[in-house]
């Protein structure tokens, strides 16, 4: 940029810079060039010190405000171990002056200048002081950007090395690579089995709309060009895709994939590395037409292998995790029933009656025990026998619906129901609909004294819990209705409270 009230004095800087293969960008005086800088900061401003309203030297100082404002988002000036001025890494102000006395000079440096040349300007002079300041802003250029790549690709690496969970180290992914490339929009797809996919995270400028809901899916053919080819030319784009591109105003499309290694073993034993295309991490420029840098595409594509590791990582976690669950399921329930234990029925019998004693509400307790289970077990063999318990235990979790309430194997054919603030006539309804649903299975039962089917005794038990009693007395009381269930003739629920 070139800021000089002179119109002839442009003229001729124009022509010289120009002849020098550089872009040029005129402003008249101080105030257009703030203007100007506040849409666009150039390469380097040629600015002149005497101008009128506003003469170069105040510009100067408020051109480093425009610059330090334009920093304050930026993650790299924060950084400590680095200098803050912006100076370092913004546009360069070279400072035309008239006069080169002490004063004139010190003041330029300390408004911020990195350089001054005088009237009446010597071409040879001024093509290499612009050469040399444009030479050495590139190094710092190139410095920020190592800086800032460096960074960034530290923070994803902690990130995956501090959290299991994949969503935390893609949002950090994608916001950061958004403010890393200052684009309009990134996003994360992730493909599914069949060849569709979805969005799986997304960062957005807030002046662009989210393609969430937009992108529904990605032709299989996607899918195989995507697999070829990191960055895809628009020449092989199909319809589907130059249609979204369109739609969302994309001038400039950065396509990386995101593949992971899978490990399976052998028939002989030995591991089988196979690499799979999982996803695709997506830029979008939207303001103008870009040419990505080939340090960014770089630093894209050594990310995508850094978030194929925490893919990994958060899939072996997810293992684990699956792993750990079915062994406390394991731990928790009868292996035979798929109900809980009796471990598990003692240990929370015992806290819902803390529990009950606290709030003052009645608690009931159901135990079940099947008819002549030894006489069936004796007809028609132990593998039917562990078939028909199965098939109860099925029956009473259908019939005990609530989230509260408990069922267990207690031991044997003998099950045990848990109801929490449940009173007495509930206990019983509840015992008479489990009582009633096994004869509705009409499981026959041949060595039966009573019924031609299986057929059940309960014994229901209801108090309201006393601190500093214990839970045992509720469990012999239901098995003293129980036992009279069975005196009584079997295939009947009898109630006891206390």
């Amino acid at each position: 940029m070139i800021v000089d009230d002179e119109k002839y004095m442009r003229y001729m800087l124009r022509k010289a810079l120009e002849s020098e293969g550089y872009q040029i960008i005129e402003a008249n005086n101080g105030k257009q060039c703030l203007e100007k800088c506040s849409i666009k900061i150039p390469d380097l401003i040629l600015l002149d010190a005497m101008m009128p309203e506003i003469d170069g030297f105040a510009c100067c100082v408020k051109l480093q405000e425009l610059f330090s404002q334009h920093l304050s988002n930026s993650f790299f000036i924060n950084n400590n171990n680095l200098d803050g001025n912006p100076l370092l890494y913004q546009t360069p102000l070279l400072i035309m002056t008239s006069v080169e006395d002490k004063e004139s000079v010190d003041l330029a440096f300390a408004v911020g200048a990195m350089d001054y040349i005088t009237k009446p300007i010597k071409w040879a002079v001024l093509r290499q002081r612009v050469r040399r300041i444009l030479q050495i802003n590139k190094v710092v250029k190139e410095l920020k950007q190592q800086t800032e790549t460096a960074r960034l690709m530290s923070l994803i690496q902690e990130r995956i090395r501090q959290s299991l969970y994949l969503d935390e180290v893609l949002k950090t992914a994608v916001d950061e690579v958004r403010n890393f490339l200052k684009t309009d929009r990134v996003f994360i797809y992730k493909f599914k089995p069949d060849g569709t996919g979805e969005v799986v995270m997304e960062s957005v400028g807030w002046e662009r709309s989210s393609v969430v809901e937009t992108i529904s899916k990605f032709s299989k053919n996607a899918q195989d060009k995507s697999a070829d080819r990191g960055h895809i030319p628009i020449g092989d784009l199909i319809p589907y895709h130059v249609e979204f591109l369109s739609k969302f105003q994309v001038k400039a499309n950065l396509v990386v994939p995101i593949s992971k290694i899978n490990t399976e073993q052998t028939s002989d034993g030995n591991l089988d590395y196979t690499q799979q295309l999982w996803g695709l991490l997506i830029a979008h420029h939207c303001s103008t037409p870009r040419k990505w840098e080939f340090s960014e595409m770089d630093f894209i594509e050594c990310l995508a292998g850094q978030l194929a590791i925490a893919i990994q990582q958060s899939e072996l976690y997810q293992k684990l995790l699956t792993a750990n669950k079915k062994l406390g399921e394991l731990a928790n329930l009868d292996s035979l029933t798929k109900v809980a234990n009796r471990r598990v029925f003692e240990e929370y019998l015992n806290r819902e009656w803390r529990r009950m004693a606290r709030e003052k509400t009645p608690i009931s307790l159901i135990l079940c025990d099947v008819d002549y289970f030894k006489r069936y077990n004796d007809t028609y063999g132990h593998p039917a026998g562990d078939r028909c318990l199965q098939a109860i235990a099925n029956v009473i979790k259908a019939e005990v619906k609530r989230a509260a309430d408990l069922v267990a194997r207690y031991g044997g054919e003998e099950f045990v129901v848990v109801l929490p603030q449940t009173d007495a006539e509930g206990g019983f309804y509840i015992a008479e609909s489990i009582r009633q649903r096994l004869l509705d299975l009409k499981l026959v039962n041949d060595g039966s004294q009573i019924s031609e089917f299986v057929t059940m005794s309960l014994g229901v038990a209801t108090t309201i819990p006393v601190s500093g009693y214990s839970w045992g007395k509720l469990i012999k009381i239901a098995d003293e209705a129980l036992y009279q269930a069975k005196k009584e003739g079997r295939d009947r629920t009898i109630i006891q409270t206390f």
